[in-house]
């Protein structure tokens, strides 16, 4: 009985460790502008912040999944925990965008080794048969981090409170968890055979054109990803002159002490919308093929976007909102799809598709420095292109997806 609530315990715990990484995840969209306008830098420069935080995904996953191997996957989840804390407690303190966008970084490190971490250990936490709805839901409600975090900063702000007290608050919020982390019982994690990673393959691997492609796949979707999402408050004040601080509704009234800035609310959105779309296409899976799915829902994806792009102001928020919605099949249908095209080696071709999370990093940069300089419709065009291949690939692509 005493195990039973310890694990109860633990599995709280977590889920609040994946609501609190989705907060320092998705704020980097709302806080662009601000740093920019703060520090007196160009597009070009605030665009190192997605850059910093997405490259850590690419320089850290694979030695992560070598290290949980070697200490443990406790030992991997705690140090991503402190470096987490230390990054958003380290970068309110800061008043240097180079120390920023550094800080940015250590927080993006914690982050990649609590992911990598996470997964393993919650398998350890009830019966196996119940581990993937138990990480549907984990995942699922640790969702609520990434849609809450971009309102948290206009409301902030709306109370004369600098934008970077946001991270005082994250880093609070991930000292306790940390705390109540440490004082858990946590379940020695046995990694499974097919979760290993396994350096030696990872090059024979490489030469895989399944792999090749799909690895692309996931690099050039992420970065349309964190490329839309972290650009739609500037895309809407550059392009539209749509600034972070017009509301939709009527200074006075509840809506708009709630939701002061509608473009991050269309931030949070995008990524509530994403969210919602993972549960709902759980269920369309039972009915329809995941290929048939997933090409649906991409090419939703690229025709969403370019309404964004083209359209007025009003239409372009509700575009950028259904745009996160469709995002919702590609991530995992091109891991899936890599991975079960192979019967073995999953813990290297995982750690192979992680690592292309950078691609976060290379076109979040990318978008960034196209928009400083041919103008922010130019720059979302940059996400059209990369969320294009990902269509091809829902189309054309030889991985195993419907099984």
């Amino acid at each position: 009985m005493n195990r039973d609530r310890s694990r109860r315990f633990l599995f709280i715990i977590i889920i609040a460790i994946y609501v609190a990484f989705g907060l320092v995840t998705s704020v980097i969209g709302v806080i662009i502008d601000k740093f920019q306008v703060q520090y007196n830098v160009s597009l070009n420069v605030a665009a190192l912040l997605p850059f910093a935080f997405y490259l850590s995904y690419g320089l850290f996953s694979v030695p992560f999944g070598v290290q949980m191997d070697r200490i443990g996957a406790k030992a991997v989840l705690i140090i991503g925990m402190v470096l987490m804390t230390l990054g958003c407690f380290l970068l309110y303190l800061s008043n240097n965008y180079i120390l920023v966008i550094a800080m940015i970084f250590l927080a993006g490190i914690g982050v990649t080794a609590i992911q990598t971490a996470g997964n393993p250990l919650i398998r350890e936490l009830d019966s196996p048969s119940n581990y993937t709805a138990n990480l549907t839901i984990i995942i699922g409600v640790g969702a609520l981090g990434y849609a809450f975090s971009p309102l948290l900063v206009p409301y902030i702000q709306a109370k004369g409170l600098p934008w970077s007290q946001v991270y005082l608050i994250f880093a609070i919020i991930s000292l306790i968890l940390l705390l109540l982390l440490l004082t858990a019982k946590i379940p020695k994690v046995r990694l499974l055979e097919e979760e290993k990673i396994n350096v030696a393959v990872i090059g024979s691997l490489l030469k895989e054109p399944v792999i090749i492609t799909y690895t692309l796949a996931i690099f050039f979707y992420v970065g349309a990803e964190v490329g839309t999402s972290s650009y739609i408050v500037v895309f809407m004040d550059k392009v539209h002159s749509f600034g972070n601080n017009i509301s939709l509704w009527n200074k006075g009234t509840f809506m708009y002490l709630a939701f002061p800035s509608a473009s991050a609310l269309v931030v949070g959105l995008f990524w509530l919308f994403q969210a919602i779309g993972r549960l709902l296409i759980g269920q369309l899976m039972k009915v329809f093929k995941p290929r048939s799915i997933f090409i649906f829902h991409s090419a939703g994806t690229c025709i969403a976007l370019i309404i964004a792009i083209i359209s007025p102001a009003k239409i372009a928020l509700i575009a950028f909102v259904l745009t996160g919605y469709f995002t919702c099949a590609s991530f995992t249908s091109i891991f899936s799809a890599a991975i079960q095209s192979f019967d073995k080696y999953h813990g290297a071709i995982s750690g192979i598709l992680c690592t292309a999370i950078v691609g976060g990093a290379v076109i979040g940069f990318l978008v960034g420095t196209v928009g400083g300089t041919f103008g922010m419709r130019s720059a979302m065009i940059v996400n059209l292109i990369a969320f294009l291949y990902v269509f091809a690939i829902s189309v054309f692509g030889k991985g195993r997806l419907n099984i």
